[in-house]
């Protein structure tokens, strides 16, 4: 069973504000970690139109940090003034240094994802843990993720625990789950597998697609208590419904195999797709052998062979072999052995299945010069990084 990875902090800070970024390990997937109390602010400011936004522009230049920060914000969103980056952190970094904390979240942010300036991860932590003293529970959850992570700080368990928990106990839901990770993982805590799913269902009871799908492989695995397909299928299904894409994988290879549920290759095929279509590479590849087999779809070798080439370009060891195999047969594509050998090779150093008999047979019918330009492009061979549509997210006002 995959374990999903550790939830990154680029996922944590993916936002429309600011441009289009990718996501990691999550690598997109998904919505923007943490959500902002719209209603809350709107009772605290009212929404900005082209009048109250330049009374608020002669509050900034006055002096008055909360209209500077949130002036940072209309020029970051682009939606009352011109989007303008630069602009942007001006006002977050005056607010900031007048000891505004949404400000120094929002600076953090800009500096973490390099825009409007030059990335600066040290600098970035910096303004979050500053942001975090003042009690921000956004700050405190990405300061340690930072810290969790090593990214701008030397690594420390001790502390992403602390801010963790500050975070978490103000309610903040990815803080919970990461707190749950920590606990499953054991990273900074004695390993605790219901203690984990304590937090995993904290987070998972508020929506959080993250958590509702952690909290789904904990029922799956049985590790904190007996296995239960059935609660495990009702949190994927959740964290699947928000558009979480290993929650969408699972839900196609539960499908696909009749894991927990009747085999359904037409359902297979639906969850695959959309977790395919946000850059899963498993997805991928899983998509490209029902197409290839003909599995609740009509069997179309070319379109199994382009699932199978997003997956490989990836790095994804099945993938490449599965592609290896087609370039080999010339099925779908023309028979490609350059192409056949390099995919194999790849795949040998992916984890892929082991093919060394059919690179035996590949090198016994080519020539010396066909295998060397192999071993070229497989040395040049550059894995894939998956673009995501970026969501609208959150600066803090």
């Amino acid at each position: 069973m995959r374990h999903p990875r550790n939830q990154s902090i680029a996922l944590a800070f993916v936002f429309a504000i600011v441009l289009n970024v990718n996501a990691l390990d999550a690598r997109a997937e998904e919505s923007l970690r943490p959500k902002r109390d719209t209603k809350n602010a709107e009772k605290q400011f009212p929404s900005l139109n082209a009048r109250n936004f330049a009374n608020l522009l002669r509050q900034a230049q006055q002096g008055d940090r909360r209209a500077q920060t949130r002036v940072g914000v209309a020029f970051a969103k682009g939606d009352i003034a011109r989007k303008n980056p630069v602009e942007a952190v001006r006002w977050f970094s005056t607010a900031a240094d007048g000891g505004d904390p949404h400000a120094q979240h929002d600076l953090a942010m800009m500096l973490y994802l390099g825009v409007g300036v030059e990335r600066n991860l040290p600098l970035a932590a910096k303004w979050f843990e500053a942001a975090a003293g003042a009690g921000v529970p956004q700050a405190q959850f990405r300061a340690g993720t930072m810290y969790g992570n090593g990214e701008g700080v030397l690594k420390n368990y001790g502390k992403a625990l602390a801010l963790l928990r500050q975070a978490a106990g103000q309610g903040l839901a990815p803080a919970q789950n990461n707190l749950g990770k920590m606990y499953r993982s054991g990273e900074g805590v004695a390993r605790d597998d219901l203690v984990a799913m304590k937090w995993f269902a904290m987070s998972a009871e508020q929506g959080d697609a993250i958590g509702e799908f952690d909290l789904g492989v904990m029922y799956w695995s049985g590790t904190a208590g007996p296995k239960d397909l059935a609660k495990a299928l009702y949190w994927f299904q959740r964290s699947a419904n928000r558009g979480y894409a290993e929650a969408e994988r699972v839900l196609g290879w539960w499908y696909r195999d009749g894991i927990g549920v009747t085999k359904d290759f037409k359902a297979a095929r639906i969850w695959l797709l959309k977790a395919a279509q946000q850059g899963n590479a498993d997805s991928q590849n899983k998509l490209g052998l029902l197409y290839e087999q003909g599995q609740g779809v009509t069997a179309d070798s070319g379109r199994a062979v382009d699932w199978f080439a997003k997956a490989a370009e990836q790095g994804d060891g099945h993938a490449q072999a599965n592609l290896a195999a087609i370039y080999q047969s010339g099925s779908g594509v023309p028979r490609d052995l350059i192409q056949a050998y390099k995919w194999y090779r790849l795949s040998r150093q992916n984890g892929g299945l082991d093919r060394s008999d059919q690179l035996r047979e590949l090198t016994n019918v080519m020539t010396a010069d066909e295998i060397a330009e192999s071993e070229r492009l497989v040395t040049e061979w550059q894995p894939h990084q998956w673009s995501s549509p970026v969501n609208e997210g959150d600066l803090l006002e």
